[in-house]
């Protein structure tokens, strides 16, 4: 399983290589995690992440679902679930910065 992944934070996209998933579940940040495996993309949203981070959040999933899954894949913000799953990984990449740009330009 590979698991890849983007944290937003004030309108930015940051990096997420080789950090702890369960460290970067903060109330406010947004985070997406993408398995490949499951065909999933998991959307953390932090209860005090603000309303931009959020959109860009959901637009990014929704194009990487296009791009990565032809639209298949399914899409997780269940926050129990995304605490449980991922409490002792670590993201082996970064959504790769041309599907970003060209998502959110």
């Amino acid at each position: 399983m590979t698991l890849m992944g983007a944290l937003i934070k004030d309108s930015k996209v940051e990096s997420v290589k080789g950090k702890s998933i369960s460290e970067l579940l903060t109330e406010d940040v947004c985070l997406l995690i993408i398995d490949d495996i499951k065909s999933t993309i998991y959307i953390w949203c932090g209860s005090k992440a603000n309303v931009k981070d959020k959109f860009m959040a959901s637009r990014l999933a929704h194009g990487l679902n296009g791009k990565l899954f032809g639209m298949a894949g399914k899409v997780n913000q269940q926050r129990d679930v995304i605490k449980e799953t991922f409490e002792e990984k670590t993201f082996d990449d970064d959504v790769p910065l041309e599907h970003i740009k060209a998502i959110l330009g």
